[in-house]
């Protein structure tokens, strides 16, 4: 389990005692693409990492019809606020593509807040700009056309402390970006049909290399 952790910078942070009880207590889990990783509602009881894979917080209503909060990509991590304040999850966590999770536990998260003070550095830090990334979604799905909002959700895969292992290839496929926005894989197409002809990404089968990162956070924000 350390070498799993090793590739998460709030883990080499910690002391040697608290890098051995985190490695002797996290669960590393296997899940298959659409499978629920927690579900809203239930106790937070981990601390969620993504290892390997794509995962999205989402809210769903009885009528199936969802809300995609955000995507979390590989070497991303998600959950600390429920699991601070240990309360039902608001949201699912759903794997888009098969995944493997890291699982911290609820009592080894809050032992590290007590005693560490890199990992409530690190953990102060994720909430700031996650909180940051929440406002941009919401004002993004409001204001922003379809073609600027599928350009967004792909910036925010590149966000340098939330996900800091993105490369400039994704291997993402326009389903995907789909499932990440809330829009069908015809009208992703679409819009990121748009975003080639603009040099700001180039396509390829089941990923996406984007050209100018600069140029694509900045699509579609002049009208905002």
């Amino acid at each position: 389990m350390e070498q799993h952790l090793q590739q998460h910078d709030w883990f080499n942070a910690l002391s040697p005692e608290h890098r051995k009880l985190a490695a002797a207590t996290t669960q590393l889990a296997r899940f298959f693409a659409d499978s629920f990783i927690a579900r809203r509602g239930e106790l937070s009881e981990y601390w969620v990492g993504v290892h390997e894979g794509l995962i999205k917080l989402a809210v769903y209503n009885v009528d199936g019809r969802s809300s995609t909060l955000s995507g979390v990509p590989e070497g991303g991590w998600c959950g600390e606020g429920s699991v601070i304040k240990r309360e039902p999850r608001r949201y699912d966590v759903i794997a888009v593509r098969a995944s493997q999770i890291l699982l911290v536990p609820a009592d080894t998260f809050h032992r590290l807040m007590a005693e560490s003070l890199p990992f409530n550095a690190f953990v102060i830090r994720q909430l700031n700009e996650r909180m940051g990334q929440f406002i941009a979604t919401v004002q993004n799905e409001r204001l922003l056309d379809v073609d600027a909002r599928v350009a967004q959700a792909i910036a925010q895969l590149f966000h340098p402390m939330l996900y800091p292992r993105t490369s400039k290839v994704l291997e993402l496929s326009q389903e995907e970006i789909g499932l990440l926005t809330g829009l069908s894989r015809q009208r992703v197409n679409q819009a990121m049909r748009r975003l080639a002809e603009l040099g700001l990404v180039e396509i390829s089968y089941q990923s996406i290399r984007v050209v100018d990162l600069d140029g694509l956070r900045a699509f579609g924000m002049a009208s905002l």
